[in-house]
This record gives C-alpha cells, structure tokens and sequence, in this order.
C-alpha cells in the first residue's frame, strides 16, 4: 500500500510497529486456484491479481535492484486416492474457465516429471502452468527500497490507537510523540482487533495461525507441490517449504509448536527424500475476516480510516492489486468496482 501511494505522487508514512509480520513466515505463492473452488468471489479476485504480477514487478524493478524471486513454476495438484481424481478433474475445469492452461498427467507422467515424488498410490495430477511464487524476504525489501526511493518514510513505534477528528486522523503511538494525518491506512493484518479505534469491524478480523517446515537444501520440486491443503514448493534462495496447517484456535500464540511436526506425515506419500531431513519451524498470523475476503475500505464514521486488512492465506497473491486499487480511492479516485465486495460495511448487519 506504500509503495502504491508512493508511485501515485504522495508522500506516506509508514509505521512499522514490534509485533511480528507474517509475510516474513509466508510461502509466498502466487496461486488463485484453490480460491476459484472454495470461494468463487475471492477466486475471481485472485485472478487479477495473479494478471497484474508482471506488471506490479516491472514498476517496483524501476525503483528498486532487490531481487523479489519471483518464479513462474506452476502448480501440480496431486491425487492420492479416487475421490481426490474427481475433485482434481472438476477443478480442472473452473481454471479452465478462468483462463488458466491446465493438464492431466497420469501417474508415469507425474514420476516422469518429478521423480521424488511419493509413487505409491499416485493416481495422477493436475498442471496447471501460470501460477508462480515470490521470496518473501526478497519483496518486503524491493519495497522498503522502493518507498524510500520515492520519499515514502518509516518510523519504528507501536500505535496504540487511532483518535479520528474532523478532517484528520490522530494517531497515538507508544513511547513517541503522536502524528497527525489527512488519512490513516490500518494494514495490521491479525493485530487489527487489538487496535483502539478501529472498532467492532476491527475486531472481527481473527487471526489463524499457520506453521511450516523449511529445509535448507533441497533436493525440492520445480513446481510448487499440491496435496490437500498442504504444499512443498523450491525457493529463489534454494530452501524448501512444507506448508501450512491452518490452527484458528490458536488466539494470539504465534511460536511455532510441537503440530508442526505432523507435516512430515505428508512427506511419506509426496516426497520421502525430505522425511528425515532436519529442518527449521516457522509459524505465522493469517489475518480472516468473517466470510474469508479481505477488509478495504473507509472504516464506517470515520472516513479518514482506511481499512486495508484480513488478505487471510493470499496476502502476497492481492496485496499488489487491491492496494493500486485501494490507493486510487485514497487519493481521490473514483470508487473501485473490485473492491465493492470487500467493503468493511458489509460485515456489520
């Protein structure tokens, strides 16, 4: 959202805060197809933002050298069981739908393809060839990079809450003194609800916690792998992912635990050279709204806050896309069509 503002002319201040930032734990995958079956609204924006990655990279490569590992690789959806084909095979057809290329690959072709994975009981697997990955830890700092490069600042502190008047916000910070703005943007992910001000639409965004292995050397898959709703993917930087349980009663308890363990069960069926492998546990916050779609827009009766929040499992995949949207509306633009069903009012009847 920064950056956004930024490359639009303005001038944005960026309050970091303590609390830790999920999109350091992420997997970064750039990948809409599970959304388009789960939750077709979510899935059509996914769509765009997946379409507007080129673009969103080239602008930040003329402002920052950072590489942001970004990795066209595809995705390969594994079936294990009958029932798990005919799941495949149906969803097969809403990419296809939604202009993603797929193909069904037989068992032999998956092993052909990808010769560490798991062969017993392999029925076979979708591939579908557009959806890629990003380095998180390579983005955030092409962005940092980026906003300061065009006068964007950063200060290190904590709000403690929001104070809305007319014409401004006042933001209250712990342990500094307190700045005034035209308009606040709250881009908190799961820490929004413990923010003064934000009120109960604040507080409806939960967060849901989520755990991976990452193995330091491979040998990893070209594609990201796909098995229910776990996935092993290769980075730029030559570690590799298991991902990601999904734990929302789990409260504010963000260090990894002994559940992260369980992901080597995966390991047996999908990729066994890595079952004994040691590795390291990371664990993250996934902000979720109510309904699972984001939180964008004007915080009701107090039009100076902005809500930029609740991206749940797909924060690198839409941030890039809601935000040059979001940012149009916050300088004066007219009101974004895609954005509509994200509105925060929609969660308060």
């Amino acid at each position: 959202m920064a950056w956004e503002l930024a490359r639009a002319g303005a001038a944005p201040l960026v309050v970091r805060g303590s609390r830790p930032r999920t999109s350091e734990a992420a997997a970064g995958m750039l990948a809409p197809g599970p959304e388009l079956a789960i939750n077709p609204a979510l899935g059509r924006l996914a769509v765009e933002g997946l379409r507007h990655y080129p673009a969103f990279l080239e602008e930040l490569a003329a402002a920052s050298a950072v590489d942001p590992g970004y990795s066209r690789g595809g995705v390969l959806r594994l079936a294990y069981a009958a029932e798990e084909v005919e799941q495949l095979r149906e969803q097969g057809g809403s990419y296809e739908a939604a202009g993603f290329a797929t193909r069904w690959l037989s068992a032999r072709a998956c092993l052909e393809a990808e010769p560490g994975l798991g062969a017993t009981g392999l029925q076979g697997g979708l591939l579908s060839y557009d959806e890629a990955q990003v380095l998180p830890s390579g983005l955030l700092a092409a962005l940092a990079e980026a906003v300061a490069e065009r006068g964007g600042r950063f200060l290190d502190a904590d709000v403690s809450g929001l104070v809305p008047a007319a014409g401004s916000v006042r933001v209250e910070l712990a342990g500094a003194e307190a700045v005034e703005a035209d308009q606040v943007v709250v881009a908190l992910g799961s820490w929004t609800g413990l923010l003064e001000g934000a009120g109960e639409l604040g507080r409806l965004v939960q967060p849901v916690k989520g755990q991976l292995l990452v193995f330091e050397r491979g040998p990893g898959p070209a594609p990201v792998l796909y098995w229910g709703h776990n996935y092993l993917l290769t980075k730029a930087d030559g570690t590799v992912l298991l991902g990601g349980t999904m734990e929302p009663d789990r409260g504010y308890a963000d260090a990894p635990d002994e559940r992260v363990e369980a992901l080597r069960e995966v390991l047996d069926r999908v990729w066994p050279a890595l079952t004994a492998a040691p590795a390291t546990a990371r664990s993250g916050l996934r902000p979720r709204a109510p309904d699972a779609l984001p939180l964008i827009g004007r915080l009701p009766g107090a039009p100076g806050v902005y809500l930029f929040t609740a991206h749940f499992r797909n924060g690198f995949l839409l941030a890039p896309v809601t935000a040059r949207l979001a940012a149009s509306e916050i300088l004066g633009g007219a009101a974004q069509p895609l954005l509509e069903r994200l509105r925060p009012a929609r969660l308060t009847a």
